[in-house]
């Protein structure tokens, strides 16, 4: 698996996958956004875009926050390619990161434990708030 950050050239791909998932937090919108300022990450597998994390600096709470996770096809789950993605992209940022994970996806709050992220807080009844200081 090889984990490089988007270029233009991988939007199509990108925006077609996210259509084919119908996600409501992960629109393809945010991630034009994300490829132009250079902040969204992807696993490739056998060189095809198979998964995304977006690195999105929040100065005004002072951390980085990791959003949009997403592996985009249901044949490569158990792979770890969500868990590859949230480790390098942790290694990438230096100072507290911050994740959202929504409180009733336990997988996904267990891929930040797993990777030094503890739980903060909980806000607006259905997110958790996950930190991870270096």
């Amino acid at each position: 698996m090889i984990i490089r950050y988007a270029i233009t050239a991988d939007k199509i791909h990108i925006i077609r996958s996210l259509q084919n998932k119908k996600i409501a937090y992960n629109t393809t919108a945010q991630a034009k956004e994300d490829i132009e300022k250079g902040r969204l990450l992807v696993a490739i597998i056998n060189e095809k875009i198979v998964g995304s994390l977006a690195i999105v600096p929040e100065p005004a709470y002072h951390y980085t926050a990791l959003k949009r996770l997403c592996v985009y096809n249901k044949k490569y789950r158990g792979r770890g390619i969500a868990n590859e993605l949230i480790a390098t992209a942790s290694a990438l940022v230096s100072g507290p990161v911050g994740a959202t994970p929504w409180a009733n996806n336990p997988a996904t709050i267990h891929l930040f434990e797993k990777n030094g992220f503890s739980y903060q807080y909980t806000f607006l009844e259905n997110y958790k708030f996950y930190l991870k200081t270096s």
